[in-house]
């Protein structure tokens, strides 16, 4: 079985969201993806790492305080 990349992960997620609209009109997509990537993003690494902020920080590439907002906008 051939491994999947993201972008085809992605792209699977986005046609179903699309088919379930059953017509209705889409909004806010790139919104609702960035925000649905960037949680899910920051809550594995954080798992990962046992909450270590700093080494969560230091693994995504974003300085703490940056990590701290973003915990605190998604409620992680």
């Amino acid at each position: 079985m051939k491994q999947r990349d993201l972008q085809d992960c992605i792209n699977d997620k986005l046609e179903k969201y699309f088919s379930d609209l059953n017509g209705e009109k889409a909004n806010g997509v790139f919104k609702m993806v960035t925000n649905q990537a960037e949680s899910t993003t920051l809550k594995f690494v954080l798992d990962k790492v046992n909450q270590n902020h700093s080494e969560a920080a230091r693994i995504l590439g974003i300085n703490r305080a940056t990590l701290k907002k973003k915990v605190a906008l998604y409620k992680l």
